[in-house]
């Protein structure tokens, strides 16, 4: 990953930050790794605890940010928050995956979209945060 994407990736997490605090979320963790895979933000929004993946783009990048959110990736952002939550003891807790495109140009575009990974799609368990 070139230096200049990776600056670009820092800066959509530090606006989508922002963005989630400015209107009421809590953040608990920023780019939480476990076995091979990485939360990029764990909020709290009232008694929720929320995933959030951000993408971020330049005006002139090739496709949207939501693109680029694939099965693949669902799946291991599921693993990945499964055992955020065995770790913290959070099972019982109601959760969910929200997704956060930044888009940079002459002006940053933020679009927020909950409830972005469906459950039913990516596998079959006996709760949403169990895909095997």
């Amino acid at each position: 990953m070139s230096a200049h994407n990776l600056n670009l990736g820092r800066y959509g997490e530090e606006v989508a930050r922002d963005y989630l605090t400015e209107n009421g979320y809590r953040i608990k963790e920023r780019n939480w790794r476990a076995r091979g895979g990485e939360l990029d933000l764990v909020c709290t929004c009232g008694d929720c605890i929320v995933f959030v993946e951000v993408k971020t783009r330049a005006e002139e990048g090739m496709g949207h940010p939501l693109e680029s959110l694939g099965f693949k990736q669902q799946k291991k952002l599921l693993r990945t928050a499964g055992l955020y939550l065995s770790r913290h003891n959070m099972w019982s807790s109601q959760s969910r995956f929200d997704f956060i495109c930044v888009t940079v140009g002459r002006e940053v575009q933020i679009e927020h979209i909950q409830n972005a990974i469906e459950f039913s799609s990516v596998g079959r368990g006996h709760t949403p945060w169990q895909p095997w």
